[in-house]
């Protein structure tokens, strides 16, 4: 059995006699046939079109919120650079146009002096040339006790010529501290640079903390510390005794000695015990005993400030109950 053959022309040609359902039945089919052929050709393309400039659009709208901020910025970031400049330029007017090396070298002994410390080498290294400075370093050696090692650090970051400390090494020598570091000072690079015109310079860091313990001593053998004051100069004419060929903080007090109205302190350094009186000297800083009690013994030291005149620094020698 074969099925019948349909036949458009016939369907077609007769569509004038269909009844109205099957005219708007027919011309609903058609229009969903141009539609779907329409949506084929034309909007598909379309479509993916918007799709790819929708995506661009919302990168674009990143971007623009990116550079918005940018420049809302830029006036802020602009004042930041003349700031900056500014205290380069400033910076470099405090360079010297040569070298101070010798100038470098006498600060850095009559700093070890002032704060009773012993130089044991001061060696320059070979410059460095940069791009718009020199930079030349200097190997420091000294020893002493902690607060005087830590106020000589301190001052030297407040001289007057621009001078970096580097590479701090403290270690024990004996009863007191050996400290090694860098210091570097620095001077303009360019042919024929002169010194531009002084500049106000920031505080310098202070160090105050001399009243405090030192922690490399134990209790017993601390040396008490007050501020120094105006003193009167000492006799440098004057024969040196053999305890003030030791720093002070090489001796410890280990007990007193009384004979009828006077009192002797009894000091010991590497082994040896030295009796000392009112009046006596003791250190390299021109150290004088000025009292003895069974606890304690004080003295006064004397030490040349910046300006060539001296200072008295008050010490105290605790008496160490473990000897």
């Amino acid at each position: 059995m074969s099925l019948p053959r349909l036949d458009f022309y016939a369907l077609t040609h007769n569509a004038a006699k269909w009844p109205l359902p099957g005219k708007v039945l027919l011309g609903c089919a058609l229009a969903g046939l141009v539609l779907a052929a329409a949506d084929l050709v034309l909007l598909s393309p379309l479509r993916e079109r918007l799709s790819q400039v929708q995506a661009q659009e919302e990168v674009l709208r990143r971007q623009l919120a990116e550079k918005t901020a940018l420049a809302a910025g830029l006036e802020a970031k602009a004042r930041q650079f003349q700031h900056v400049q500014k205290n380069a330029e400033q910076l470099l007017q405090q360079l010297p146009g040569e070298s101070e090396m010798p100038g470098l070298l006498e600060d850095i002994a009559r700093l070890a002096l002032a704060n009773g410390l012993v130089v044991e080498s001061v060696t320059p290294l070979d410059e460095r040339p940069q791009a718009f400075y020199v930079e030349q370093p200097v190997q420091v050696g000294v020893t002493g006790n902690y607060h005087d090692l830590a106020t000589f650090v301190s001052t030297l970051g407040g001289l007057s010529r621009m001078t970096t400390v580097h590479d701090v090494a403290l270690q024990r020598d004996g009863a007191l501290l050996r400290l090694d570091l860098l210091a570097r000072t620095y001077w303009l690079a360019r042919p024929g640079a002169t010194r531009g015109r002084p500049v106000a310079q920031a505080p310098s860091f202070v160090y105050d903390a001399g009243a405090l313990r030192d922690p490399f001593q134990p209790l017993a053998m601390q040396v008490d510390r007050v501020p120094l004051r105006a003193g009167l100069a000492p006799d440098l004419a004057r024969s040196r005794g053999l305890l003030e060929g030791f720093a002070v903080d090489q001796f410890e007090m280990v007990g007193t000695l009384s004979r009828g109205t006077q009192t002797f302190a009894l000091l010991r350094a590497a082994s040896t015990v030295y009796r000392l009186a009112v009046g006596d000297y003791l250190g390299r800083d021109h150290g004088r005993v000025t009292a003895i009690d069974e606890r304690h013994l004080e003295l006064v030291e004397l030490f040349p400030d910046e300006q060539g005149a001296w200072l008295e620094r008050p010490r105290t020698l605790v008496l160490n109950v473990n000897s």
